[in-house]
């Protein structure tokens, strides 16, 4: 029961570094001593499971170029097995965010983030052990228009002999409508945790910003599993808030 519950928790990444809804970071940060605070949730249909996730991500600028932030994620895992149910906090994951490049509209990043084992492991909502990961960003924006693309790594420690070396890689873009609106795709692949299986999961997303103004957005997003080791699809909603 615990191995299926971790194999399903983590399916979805229980932190969201980008600007919800998208998985794709961009390498913006906040500014020298700004604060955002983002909440989101996302309900995912999988094979024999419903899941729905709550995030609450708080991030400061430490520089104009370096953020930090602690996320703490919430599960609620609904399965089709018996005695398979599980909800409560998952691991929390703190990390800073720095854009190390920036000029004519091209810039580069790093996310180092780890884990913390605070989550009930004996219920499949953390891992037992802390977990490192390291993703590197590029940006670049012309016009109204701005792509994005990630590569990352992740230290995979677990209790429950799921696979320790992760990778990942994704790409978006972004479309800047008008002043209120932002359109976005989203699509990438990672490794699959279950050892038994080399395939990896695939996802495409798409969804929209909605600025209410320069403090406040509001955004809905759609995502599809592009094969039998991702998830089936999820909807998502979320809100940000800076100051």
């Amino acid at each position: 029961m615990i191995k299926a519950l971790s194999f399903f928790g983590l399916l979805l990444p229980a932190v969201c570094f980008a600007g919800h809804p998208l998985t794709t970071d961009d390498t913006g940060t906040q500014g020298t001593g700004q604060w955002q605070y983002e909440f989101n949730t996302e309900f995912a249909t999988l094979d024999t499971a419903r899941e729905q996730t709550w995030n609450s991500q708080l991030t400061y600028g430490l520089r104009d170029s370096l953020d930090v932030f602690i996320s703490t994620p919430y599960q609620r895992l609904r399965s089709d097995l018996p005695d398979s149910s599980a909800r409560g906090f998952n691991d929390p994951t703190i990390g800073l965010k720095w854009r190390f490049y920036e000029r004519n509209g091209l810039s580069f990043g790093l996310i180092p983030s780890v884990s913390l084992p605070f989550a009930n492991d004996h219920n499949g909502l953390g891992n037992g052990r802390a977990t490192y990961s390291t993703r590197g960003l590029m940006q670049y924006t012309v016009g109204s228009f701005t792509w994005l693309t990630n590569v990352g790594y992740t230290r995979n420690n677990n209790v429950y002999g799921d696979r320790r070396n992760l990778l990942s890689a994704s790409t978006a873009g972004l479309y800047r409508l008008n002043e209120k609106i932002t359109l976005l795709a989203d699509y990438g692949y990672s490794s699959n945790e279950d050892p038994d299986t080399s395939k990896p999961e695939g996802f495409a997303l798409v969804g929209a910003i909605y600025s209410l103004n320069q403090k406040v957005d509001l955004d809905l997003g759609y995502k599809r599993g592009l094969n039998q080791q991702a998830l089936n699809h999820s909807w998502m909603a979320g809100a940000t808030l800076r100051w």
